[in-house]
């Protein structure tokens, strides 16, 4: 080789050199070595998991639907977690029972920034303590509401009311209206519908003006109007307890007054078409233990009574 060239092929090896450290500096990579992720970009790498900020939770409300239940329903916690970042948290319910174990309920992540009915497990009777639990990102993020009382009382038997048995069916008396009559149709019946409520009595038809007469000998309770209803009406309390009710009557025709004595065929007034009435008919009722009297009274069928008085 010639001597001349040695020196120059050394000092340019000498630049070479010198210039690698200098291309390191610009921000260029060497492709036969590739970066680490994100390590260049200075984004995340693929395949490298986010960091997320959620936010630290607060439970800003919470109530107990109701603080004193009974076995079979369910309470339930009323609960609104507040939160900047992120739309929902993790909860977690204690209910710890007086001299009982603690019962960890856990009903899942709970939507936030609203008020979220959350249902507990049912439970025995016993007194109870309730917390919620809200828990964040890290431990540091948890928070506690304060304890909340629930009672569960047991079931409570109740014991069957000692039952009146309704007086016997009189056999004998006077069928309450004196002339041709019909039963009418299916809509006269007592338990047909009507508007609102059932219909409670038996519409026995026939011509304006017939006498309406008392069935059994008794005591004339009510001499009233309805004009909504049943129009000029009469309440009668037979001797053997029963209330009955006529409604309908023609206007001015009562011929008794409350507190009257009657006996079996006198006349209490006559067939009509008042108040709520579609044409001359008496609406009859039968009330075994007095007419609405308390909650408990309910009337009977009167059909197969007035049957019965129809055929003596």
């Amino acid at each position: 080789m010639n001597r001349l060239l040695l020196p120059t092929l050394l000092a340019s090896a000498a630049l070479l050199a010198c210039a690698s450290p200098a291309l390191a500096t610009t921000g260029g990579v060497d492709p036969d070595q590739p970066a680490s992720p994100g390590e260049q970009s200075g984004g995340a790498g693929y395949g490298a998991p986010l960091v997320t900020l959620p936010g630290k939770p607060r439970l800003s409300a919470q109530k107990l639907s109701s603080s004193t239940i009974t076995v079979g329903s369910r309470a339930s916690v009323v609960v609104r977690i507040n939160r900047s970042k992120g739309t929902s948290a993790q909860v977690r319910i204690a209910i710890a029972r007086k001299g009982g174990k603690t019962i960890n309920y856990s009903p899942g992540r709970v939507t936030t920034n609203r008020s979220q009915v959350l249902p507990l497990p049912a439970l025995a009777a016993g007194s109870y303590r309730v917390t919620v639990s809200v828990f964040g990102a890290t431990a540091q993020e948890t928070v506690r509401g304060g304890v909340m009382a629930l009672t569960v009382k047991p079931k409570s038997v109740t014991k069957p009311k000692p039952t009146t048995p309704a007086p016997p069916s009189p056999t004998s008396g006077v069928f309450p209206v004196r002339g041709a009559y019909s039963f009418g149709s299916d809509g006269a019946r007592f338990g047909a519908g009507r508007t609102g409520h059932i219909h409670e009595g038996q519409d026995v038809v026939g011509n304006s003006g017939l006498p309406i007469v008392a069935p059994l000998a008794g005591e004339v309770r009510y001499v009233d109007y309805q004009a909504s209803g049943a129009g000029r009406y009469i309440v009668l309390r037979a001797n053997n307890g029963w209330d009955m009710f006529f409604a309908h009557c023609q206007y001015s025709s009562a011929a008794v007054k409350a507190g009257d004595r009657v006996k079996a065929g006198d006349r209490l007034c006559l067939l009509g078409s008042t108040g709520d009435s579609s044409g001359p008919h008496l609406h009859f009722e039968i009330w075994p233990n007095g007419w609405r009297d308390s909650p408990g009274t309910k009337p009977i069928d009167p059909l197969p009574q007035l049957k019965k008085w129809a055929a003596s």
